[in-house]
């Protein structure tokens, strides 16, 4: 059974526009000791179904529908959506930890490494101050905090990013959580860092077994570190597959056109991009893209809520009914009916031409 089942989620905000359905319908599982990689377009929904996970959704934003259950190793099942806000908070930062985008804003700039760190294991933990803190000494030498000692009683202005990111996640680490929840961890990181902190959380996950939920827009990232992979659009999981699969062949159109969008001069795409710079005598080479925008909430059009940028569209199927999400190898779930007959692209206007 898997640690962490999500069943039809559904979370809206209700704004004076109007109900805004930003996770409607989503479902995920994730293996003890896995890491799936859940990816997409900003807007689409992502963070949303992360903070979902934990009741972190703030006003107006509501959990309409759906469940979301965490199993323990004795089998024992929890729902998060109806358990009572004390036991959630056992839940939070004990069973499952979170690390968020921008550590500044989940750091207090008032308080010093040593204490936050130190805080998480007094709520979850029953250990006095000076055990809490020469936890927090432990947690910052496994996340290899450079001169750990010294950052304890250092404050959060006076570390780098990298720094800050590493503290971050000995926070979310230091109660041994089943499951991490990292909503990209390494955005705002150069790319040295960037690699340092994938490396990390990579051998904490084989060191500790911890389950991890990554979020990112970075497909690079993806390909590099998960075991599976969920990609998102307008609120739902249009592809879910293992990785290895999912990068070896892509079924919906939208997974194309992401796969066709990097600068990776090793893709088809990447290749045909790097001759052309070639050709024109400079390195510069042209990226390809999905025309148009992920389509606001509250606007999401009738039926395949891709079918308006498919360079794949057969209209008026596509604008009918909404497809449901249908296994078409083991494993291997698409929201496409035409999946396994895409053909050639329909449109010249798209980027997905010439790839299909």
């Amino acid at each position: 059974m898997p640690l962490l089942e999500i069943n039809n989620l559904v979370t809206t905000f209700h704004t004076p526009a109007g109900r805004v359905p930003a996770v409607d319908g989503v479902s995920l599982s994730i293996e003890r000791g896995k890491t799936l990689g859940l990816v997409g377009e900003s807007g689409c929904g992502k963070s949303v179904t992360a903070m979902s996970i934990l009741r972190l959704v703030a006003a107006p934003g509501v959990i309409e529908a759906g469940e979301i259950l965490l199993r323990d190793a004795s089998g024992g099942v929890l729902n998060l959506v109806t358990l009572p806000e004390p036991r959630l908070r056992e839940v939070r930062g004990g069973r499952i930890g979170m690390i968020f985008q921008e550590p500044m804003t989940s750091l207090n700039p008032v308080f010093t490494i040593g204490d936050q760190i130190a805080e998480a294991v007094l709520l979850h933990r029953d250990v006095s101050r000076a055990e809490a803190r020469g936890r927090a000494l432990e947690m910052l030498e496994l996340v290899r905090m450079a001169d750990p000692k010294r950052r304890l009683d250092e404050y959060p202005h006076q570390l780098s990013g990298g720094m800050r990111q590493r503290v971050v996640i000995a926070m979310a680490l230091a109660c041994e959580p089943d499951l991490i929840i990292a909503d990209e961890p390494t955005t705002a990181l150069d790319v040295t860092i960037q690699a340092q902190i994938l490396d990390l959380l990579a051998d904490l996950r084989e060191r500790l077994g911890t389950a991890i939920l990554l979020i990112t827009h970075d497909l690079g990232v993806v390909a590099e570190t998960c075991d599976d992979v969920a990609v998102m659009y307008a609120g739902r999981i249009v592809e879910q597959a293992p990785a290895a699969a999912l990068f070896a062949k892509p079924r919906h159109p939208y997974t194309i056109g992401l796969l066709a969008a990097r600068p990776d001069r090793g893709s088809r795409a990447g290749q045909k991009a790097g001759r052309a710079g070639e050709n024109a005598g400079h390195a510069t080479a042209r990226l390809r893209t999905i025309p148009g925008m992920v389509p606001a909430p509250q606007h999401f059009p009738a039926g395949c809520r891709f079918h308006p940028r498919c360079a794949f569209a057969r209209l008026p199927e596509c604008a009918g009914a909404m497809p449901e999400l249908r296994e078409v190898a083991t494993g291997h779930f698409v929201r496409c009916p035409y999946a396994d007959a895409l053909g050639e692209p329909r449109r010249s206007d798209s980027a997905l031409e010439g790839i299909a």
